[in-house]
């Protein structure tokens, strides 16, 4: 993606010299610069109140400061609508984001599930002066799972067919329970929507629940009480990680450092660095930990 928007952008200077021989041309633009040849802005990474978010922004800062660049990060935005209007303000640069949940901010009629359509969608759907980098394969797509030592043979979302109708589903906050009609052949007898991961693990547990719903970075699933079921036909939409910012404010040596990110971070990553954090360790330790051993 960096290198097709190099090549627009020597398109259109390219251009822009031919027609004006006469004036001579001059193009000042640090994003065209290499790096060390000019002045790099500060960076504001902002993060959302989710601890997902408090890593990711510690990562994202990690890296961009590997690029020399004077990076703060601004914490806790109560919800997307807040670090959005951040954005468009200029008080953050960039803030780390999900593809799916922002396709469906930006367009709530968009059919993507697949990784690579849904991260077309979101390009094609962001307003003018947001941008997003790649995205990395880490996500937080909704999983469906079953207790460990469930009798029926079920491992893929097509085997639940046969048990829908007189199973009851508990699903989380975080679940998305609107795919639940896309699974073939299948409508619950009852979805119980529960508040928080937790409660779905104690429905399981105690029968009033056969099947849950929760979503991939759910600490529940590392118990390993729990057998996540496969969903290779995509039902439920990809939900990986990815930089949004604002367009033009990121020189070319930070949006490389970004696809540090996009090629290296994966979900088992990013579970491992949530479950230091919420043991206890800083955000910004784990964050330079992981970095130092991808870079």
């Amino acid at each position: 993606m960096i290198a097709m928007r190099k090549l627009r952008i020597s398109f259109l200077i390219g251009a822009v010299c031919a027609v004006v021989t006469v004036a001579g041309c001059s193009i000042d633009n640090s994003t065209l610069d290499e790096p060390g040849t000019a002045h790099i802005a500060p960076v504001v990474v902002g993060a959302g109140s989710s601890d997902e978010s408090a890593v990711l922004a510690q990562v994202y800062a990690t890296v961009l400061r590997s690029t020399g660049a004077d990076v703060s990060v601004r914490p806790d935005f109560g919800d997307r609508a807040e670090y959005l209007r951040a954005l468009d303000a200029g008080d953050i640069t960039v803030v780390p984001e999900f593809t799916g949940e922002l396709l469906a901010y930006f367009d709530s009629d968009a059919q993507a599930t697949a990784a690579a359509d849904v991260f077309e969608e979101l390009s094609r759907s962001l307003p003018q002066g947001l941008s997003v980098s790649d995205y990395a394969s880490a996500e937080d797509r909704s999983v469906m799972v079953i207790g460990q030592g469930d009798p029926r043979d079920m491992h893929e979302l097509g085997d639940l067919a046969p048990h829908c109708a007189t199973s009851t589903v508990a699903v989380g906050s975080e679940f998305e329970d609107t795919a639940l009609a896309s699974i073939p052949g299948c409508t619950f007898g009852v979805v119980h929507h529960v508040a928080d991961d937790p409660a779905v693990v104690e429905e399981l547990r105690t029968g009033v629940a056969s099947v849950g719903g929760l979503t991939t970075l759910s600490p529940v699933l590392a118990t390993g009480d729990l057998e996540a079921l496969s969903d290779d036909e995509g039902i439920f939409r990809a939900q990986n990680v990815v930089p949004l910012y604002r367009s033009g404010t990121l020189a070319e040596p930070q949006l490389e450092a970004l696809t540090v990110v996009a090629g290296e971070l994966t979900s088992a990553d990013l579970s491992d660095m949530l479950g230091q954090v919420r043991d206890g360790k800083s955000s910004v330790e784990v964050a330079r930990t992981w970095f130092d051993a991808h870079a």
